[in-house]
């Protein structure tokens, strides 16, 4: 995936944000600026001309390579429209306690719990430092099993239950 940093460039609210992103072309332009803060640059040639196909794709007027806003990104071949993309992202990453598939369903408007559920995975896939470095000084460490009640053994080793380990360091 590819990497975007967010800078001081970003709304402050969520009434900010909409008047901001409420069309296409603004969260366009803003991925834009994050891939190419100095303007475009043909990765392949490094000619810095272009065109803007019908379908937002810059094409080096040189070498005619395509390029994708959203390629390796999360949004790469979707077909929902990029203002949904960016109100979910809005959501996942400034509500104190988190959204959940449910929520986002219904805010979104998705027909199925599931498309909500694939797009929060993606969404928390992001959430993960590669070149985090590793846990030192102190570090406390607990587990505990996920699943609702059962029938059968309980605790550890139960059947369709799942063990959570969780680090944090002090």
């Amino acid at each position: 995936m590819t990497d975007f940093t967010i800078t001081g460039d970003f709304p402050k609210s969520e009434i900010e944000f909409d008047q901001r992103f409420s069309k296409p072309e603004a969260c366009f332009g803003y991925l834009f600026k994050q891939k190419w803060p100095d303007g475009f640059v043909c990765k392949k040639c490094g000619d810095k001309q272009y065109w803007l196909s019908s379908s937002t794709l810059y094409i080096c007027t040189q070498c005619e390579l395509q390029h994708s806003l959203t390629a390796g990104t999360m949004m790469d071949s979707s077909k929902t429209p990029i203002i949904y993309w960016f109100k979910a992202m809005w959501w996942f990453t400034t509500r104190k306690s988190g959204i959940n598939a449910v929520n986002l369903k219904e805010l979104i408007g998705f027909g199925s719990y599931q498309s909500a559920w694939t797009w929060l995975q993606k969404l928390r896939r992001c959430d993960i430092r590669h070149e985090r470095e590793k846990l030192s000084g102190r570090v406390e460490v607990d587990e505990f099993v996920l699943g609702g009640k059962q029938s059968g053994k309980r605790g550890r080793g139960a059947e369709g239950k799942t063990i959570v380990a969780i680090a944090v360091e002090r």
